[in-house]
């Protein structure tokens, strides 16, 4: 497992935007980048996860696999500062809109009542670039950062049953279901 810094950024992003190009389904990315598809779409992942990775930087940990085909963004404790407005700032020019700021910050109110526990690490964003999926890649990656913050309760969402089952068999448990954004939003925890 590799812990990834700035000069990983490029890597970690073209990981994410791989696993998400495809992937038109109701699900939070979609939620926030919308469902073009091309060099529209393109732009707006790249933009966001670009987002993603410098918050993960500043505020958490990005993992990668040695081969560089798996990453997990995780946030420790995110604090607003002047560097973190500019990242969302840019972030709603760049991707979000105007006309859906309002939406997305429902979806933040949601994700923040969720994560009601006191002490937790989230696990923002899992990918495996898809020439990779089901070989155990990321299966190991998530293995070895449980055991990186052994004794801490890590939180993530996710939107497919799929997922929910891949995260089961590796400790986490379903505390809450939500239908409200019109996908499922099902929010796990390590036991």
């Amino acid at each position: 497992m590799i812990i990834a810094s700035k000069k990983d950024e490029d890597a970690v992003i073209e990981i994410l935007v791989d696993s998400f190009e495809n992937i038109h389904i109701d699900n939070s990315i979609n939620f926030i980048v919308g469902k073009e598809t091309g060099k529209q779409r393109c732009y707006k992942l790249r933009r966001l996860f670009e987002y993603q990775f410098r918050m993960a930087l500043m505020f958490g940990k990005v993992f990668l696999s040695e081969d560089l085909s798996s990453t997990i963004l995780f946030i420790h404790k995110k604090k607003d500062n002047f560097r973190s407005l500019m990242l969302e700032l840019k972030l709603v020019i760049q991707v979000i809109g105007l006309e859906k700021i309002l939406k997305i910050l429902k979806r933040e109110k949601l994700l923040k009542r969720s994560h009601n526990t006191k002490d937790y690490i989230h696990l923002w964003l899992m990918a495996t670039k898809t020439a990779y999926q089901g070989k155990g890649i990321g299966k190991h990656l998530l293995a070895e950062a449980i055991n990186y913050y052994s004794g801490k309760t890590v939180i993530l969402e996710t939107t497919t049953i799929g997922n929910v089952s891949f995260y089961q068999k590796l400790g986490f448990r379903v505390f809450e279901e939500n239908y409200s954004l019109g996908f499922p939003l099902f929010f796990m925890k390590n036991v």
